[in-house]
Formats: structure tokens, sequence, C-alpha cells
């Protein structure tokens, strides 16, 4: 064999041995990337789980949540309707009440004054009188 015939196989067998390390050094890098997809695909299965969980817990929260407004609408309601009549009924007793007491206070005042005046008069007349005693003030 020729030289350049050696020369040239031992170049295509470097160059098939550098092929055959590359290849499996990318086997080896695939196998860890495919390993760390399944590790990324199982976590993320995981994750899906853990929402359907969640998604199941949220609806049976909005269920009970459906079921209990109406209940307490009607509860507000009567809330509500509870609230006028107690308005109501006590509008109704201050003006029933109110104005007898202004009026009854207003006599009370009157009398009490009244008195007052009367028996400042009568006080007045009897000193008055009696400091005289029919005769002539000369004061």
């Amino acid at each position: 064999m020729s030289l350049l015939l050696q020369i040239c196989l031992v170049v295509v067998t470097v160059a098939v041995v550098a092929i055959a390390v590359a290849n499996i050094k990318v086997a080896r890098d695939f196998r860890k990337t495919s390993s760390a997809f399944s590790n990324l695909a199982e976590e993320f299965r995981q994750w899906v789980d853990q929402l359907k969980s969640v998604t199941q817990e949220a609806h049976g929260a909005i269920a009970s949540i459906r079921e209990t407004v109406p209940r307490l609408r009607r509860m507000v309601d009567r809330f509500e309707s509870i609230g006028e009549r107690t308005a109501a009924l006590s509008d109704a007793m201050l003006h029933e009440v109110e104005e007898p007491v202004r009026a009854v206070l207003a006599v009370a005042r009157g009398v009490r004054y009244g008195t007052r005046r009367f028996m400042e008069r009568m006080t007045r007349r009897f000193t008055d009188r009696s400091a005289n005693n029919g005769g002539t003030n000369y004061e």
C-alpha cells in the first residue's frame, strides 16, 4: 500500500472514531435530556393532578355558595322587612306619644308659671297690707 493510501486510511479511521465518540456523547446527553424531560413530564402530571383536585374543591365551594346565597338573600329580605316595620312602628309611636307629652309639658309649664305668679301676687298683697296695716306708708 502506498503511503498516501495509508495516511488516508488513518485519517478516515480517526474520523470514524471521532464521529463514534461524538455520537456516544450525544447519546449520553440525549439520555440525560430525555431523563430530565421525563422527570419534568412527571412533575407536570402531578401538578395537573393537584390542579384538578383544587378545581374540584373550588367547584364544591362554589356549589355550596350557590346553595347558601338564596338563603342569605331571604334572610336579608326578612331583616329588611323587620327593619322597615320597626322604623314605621317607632315613627308611629313617636307621633302618638310625642304630641301628648308635649301638650302635658306645656300645660305643666303653664300651671307652674300661673301658680308662681299667683303666689307672688298673694305674697305681695299680704306683705303690703301687713306693712301698711291700713295706714299711710311714709317710707
